[in-house]
């Protein structure tokens, strides 16, 4: 079986990939068939630069992509279009939808889903302009609230078996 996967070219602490097809028995680093494009995480916006008619001849041969490479080809729009021409594949690449669930792309198969399921829906009536106006909450001014606080609060006795008066004479300096 053939492979559609990442090998890592980059120095150490700096990836750069080179997507690569591959016997699935081979190593990540070790023999490949054809390199089809290459992939820089390390950059703002991410680096993807794929050969499109190369990827959709090894799909269409029936390479599967691992994980990573699916989410490379779903985000540059690849595996949408294999997956027109092979609508059965859609199960195989299930996996996709966990993963684009916090990206504001929509994987492809959700796409289609939504696209299928999607009805026009009638937007309602607006609500006549009186019916709108409501009775406005009473707001409190701060000052009464702070007031009521602070009446409420309890009031603290220092610590200990010593008074509060003598508490505050040892404070106080004396002359002598």
């Amino acid at each position: 079986m053939v492979k559609i996967r990442l090998r890592r070219i980059g120095a150490k602490g700096r990836p750069f990939y080179r997507v690569v097809v591959a016997p699935s028995t081979a190593a990540r680093n070790g023999r490949t068939v054809e390199t089809i494009g290459t992939y820089d995480p390390t950059v703002k916006p991410t680096h993807i630069n794929i050969k499109e008619d190369r990827a959709m001849h090894w799909l269409l041969s029936g390479a599967q992509p691992t994980e990573t490479t699916a989410y490379l080809l779903n985000k540059t729009g690849i595996l949408g279009k294999y997956l027109e021409q092979r609508p059965e594949k859609k199960k195989d690449f299930k996996f996709l939808d966990k993963t684009t669930a916090a990206i504001s792309k929509p994987s492809v198969v959700d796409a289609q889903a939504a696209a299928a399921k999607a009805e026009p829906v009638a937007e309602p009536a607006p609500a006549p302009a009186e019916a709108a106006v409501e009775e406005a909450p009473v707001v409190t001014a701060p000052e009464a609230v702070a007031e009521s606080a602070v009446a409420d609060a309890p009031v603290e006795e220092p610590a200990g078996d010593v008074p509060a008066e003598e508490i505050s004479a040892e404070a106080t300096p004396t002359e002598e």
